[in-house]
């Protein structure tokens, strides 16, 4: 298991986020089918340990991050399928993911182009360490 993953699950245990498990191939074949969306290898490698949150669970800086079936249900409710999310702040303010055809980690309400962070690794250090630029 890569050290960025074990940060973040310990950063989560002593926020005391009960996680799931992890998602299997079969998870991740199913998600990627729905969204028509390939997620990255960093976000695989994580989710294949942690398949998100447990309920609405969040961690110190009131992140959420969700399960793959959280994933998918946000996207088929949301109005904007541009943007894939993967977690939100402060029970929806507003969400954090994946934008289709773009580099890099997004919010949902920007109208900046350019992403918060470039890879999911990167997000995960933004997020778990409180960085306002993830705000």
């Amino acid at each position: 298991m890569e050290d960025w993953i074990k940060e973040a699950i310990a950063f989560w245990d002593e926020c005391e986020v009960k996680m799931n498990p992890p998602a299997t191939a079969t998870d991740f074949e199913k998600a990627e089918t729905i969204l028509s969306f390939s997620f990255p290898d960093d976000f695989k490698a994580l989710y294949s340990v942690v398949n998100g949150f447990d309920d609405y669970g969040w961690q110190e800086y009131m992140f959420s991050f969700w399960s793959l079936n959280r994933i998918i249900e946000e996207f088929v409710e949301s109005e904007n399928k541009n943007i894939i999310g993967f977690c939100d702040f402060l029970i929806m303010s507003h969400v954090i993911g994946f934008k289709r055809n773009a580099v890099g980690i997004f919010n949902d309400y920007s109208t900046d182009y350019e992403p918060i962070a470039l890879t999911f690794m990167e997000a995960i250090g933004m997020i778990n360490s409180g960085s306002g630029e993830i705000y």
